[in-house]
C-alpha cells in the first residue's frame, strides 16, 4: 500500500480536507500550525500575505514592513525546496510578501504585462496542466525565460507565464490562475486537476535526460544543428516576425481601455492613415491629412454589445469642437471576454445602427476593421484611401460582408 501524499493549499481556508486517489489535500489559512516543509507538495495561493500599504510623511503609499507570519512561511517554503519538495505558486500577480521574497531571492524577476490587464490567451507547453489552464489560466505578470528551467505556459515567444525551476533539491513552479467562481466545489475540482498535474509533471521530470547531454555532440549531429540554426535565421525568423506583426494587429480584438486606444492607433497607422491623439480628450483619435482633420474617432471596449447610450458620447465630443459635420467613427471592441469567435462576432442591434444613423455617425467593431484590413492588405499604397472614401460623410455600421466593404444603414 502506497503512502498518502499530503498536499496543503495555503491561503484558501474554510474548506474541509479532501481525499482522492492516494492524496490528501488540506486547506490552510495564515494561522496554520504545521511546518510547510513537512508536506509532499505545497500549493501556495497568491494573496495569502498580500502587500499592505502605509502612508509616508509625504502622504505617498509604500509597502508596509513584512509581517512575522509572512517571514515564517517564506522560510518554510525555502526549507521545503531544500528538502526536495515541490512548491507551486498559483495566482495572477506578485503582490504577496512570500511570493515576491522567494522569487527575488532565487533571481526570478517579474514584470507587468499590458499595464496590469489580465492576459488569458496562454500558450500551453506542458500537457499535464492543460485541463487546469484551459479553465482558469490567466495572469497579469510575466517572467524572463532565461531565468527559469522549463516553460509550462507562455504569453508569447519571448515571455513566460508559468514555469518550473530547480532550486536546491526541490522544484518551484508558478502556475497562472484567475478563479472563475467563488463556489467551493469549483475550487476543489480545479485544485484536484492541478494536484494531478503536479504529480504527473514530477514523475515525468524524473524520467527526462539531464541537461548536460547537450554539451556532447556527435559530428553529424552538430552539422544538423548548424543547418537548423541557419534555416531558423534565414527563413523561420522572418516568418516569426511577420506573425508577431499580425499578433499585434489582432490585439485590438482583446485589449481594453487605454491599451486598446494605443493598439487601435497603431492599427490605423499600419493601415496607412496619419493619426494623432486628440488634445482635448485623450481617449479620442483623429485621422488627419497634414493639418486637416478628416475623422474623429472614439475607441470603446466592453464585455457586451454596443448600446444606444454608448453612441452619444462621441457626438458630444464632436459638438464640443464645433465640428458637427466632421465624420465621426466609434470603434468598439465588443464582447471582450468571449470564449469563441462565434460569440464575439455578433452584429450591432438594429436600434443601435438606427441611433448611429440618426446621430450622423459611423460605428464599427474591431473585428470589422481586421476583416477590412485583410481584404485590402495587398493594396498597400491604396488601402487607406479606399477605406477613407468609404467612410467620409457616411453614417451607419461600417462592416465587411460578402467580400465587400459596406455601410449598413439600419
Amino acid at each position: 500500500m502506497r503512502a498518502i501524499r499530503r498536499i496543503p493549499v495555503f491561503g484558501l481556508p474554510g474548506i474541509k480536507q479532501v481525499k482522492f486517489d492516494d492524496n490528501e489535500m488540506s486547506f490552510a489559512d495564515t494561522e496554520f500550525p504545521d511546518h510547510l516543509a513537512n508536506y509532499d507538495i505545497v500549493i501556495y495561493c497568491t494573496g495569502a500575505f498580500k502587500y499592505r500599504y502605509e502612508k509616508t510623511l509625504l502622504f505617498q503609499n509604500r509597502v508596509a514592513t513584512i509581517s512575522v507570519g509572512a517571514i515564517r512561511r517564506e522560510n518554510e517554503i525555502r526549507s521545503a525546496l531544500e528538502r526536495g519538495r515541490m512548491v507551486c505558486f498559483i495566482g495572477c500577480h506578485d503582490q504577496d510578501y512570500v511570493i515576491s521574497g522567494i522569487l527575488h531571492s532565487y533571481n526570478i524577476p517579474t514584470y507587468a504585462i499590458h499595464e496590469g490587464e489580465v492576459f488569458r490567451k496562454l500558450g500551453i507547453r506542458r500537457s499535464e496542466f492543460k485541463s487546469f489552464l484551459d479553465d482558469v489560466g490567466a495572469t497579469q505578470i510575466g517572467f524572463d525565460k532565461t531565468k527559469i528551467d522549463d516553460i509550462i505556459c507562455s504569453i508569447n515567444e519571448h515571455h513566460v507565464a508559468g514555469f518550473s525551476k530547480r532550486i536546491e533539491k526541490g522544484l518551484l513552479l508558478n502556475i497562472p490562475c484567475v478563479w472563475g467562481s467563488e463556489e467551493i466545489d469549483y475550487a476543489v475540482d480545479h485544485l484536484k486537476k492541478l494536484a494531478i498535474g503536479l504529480i504527473s509533471y514530477s514523475a515525468r521530470m524524473m524520467l527526462e535526460p539531464p541537461s548536460y547531454l547537450a554539451s556532447f555532440q556527435f559530428t553529424n549531429e552538430r552539422a544538423a544543428l548548424d543547418k537548423i540554426d541557419r534555416i531558423e535565421k534565414e527563413e523561420i525568423a522572418p516568418l516569426k516576425e511577420e506573425i508577431r506583426y499580425y499578433d499585434n494587429m489582432k490585439s485590438i480584438l482583446w485589449l481594453g481601455n487605454n491599451s486598446l486606444v494605443s493598439a487601435t492607433e497603431e492599427f490605423l497607422k499600419n493601415f496607412g492613415f496619419q493619426t494623432c491623439v486628440d488634445e482635448i480628450c485623450e481617449e479620442d483619435l483623429l485621422i488627419v491629412d497634414k493639418e486637416a482633420k478628416l475623422i474623429i474617432i472614439e475607441v470603446k471596449s466592453m464585455n457586451k454589445n454596443l448600446t444606444r447610450q454608448d453612441i452619444s458620447k462621441l457626438d458630444e465630443h464632436r459638438e464640443a469642437r464645433e465640428m458637427p459635420n466632421l465624420t465621426g467613427l466609434l470603434i468598439a471592441n465588443t464582447f471582450m471576454v468571449a470564449d469563441s469567435l462565434e460569440v464575439k462576432d455578433q452584429p450591432f442591434p438594429p436600434n443601435v445602427i438606427e441611433k448611429a444613423v440618426n446621430t450622423n455617425l459611423l460605428i464599427t467593431r474591431t473585428l470589422d476593421l481586421c476583416r477590412i484590413y485583410d481584404h485590402l492588405e495587398e493594396r498597400e499604397t491604396q488601402r487607406s484611401n479606399i477605406l477613407l472614401k468609404a467612410m467620409i460623410g457616411q453614417k451607419g455600421w461600417l462592416t465587411f460582408q460578402d467580400g465587400k466593404i459596406k455601410i449598413v444603414p439600419s
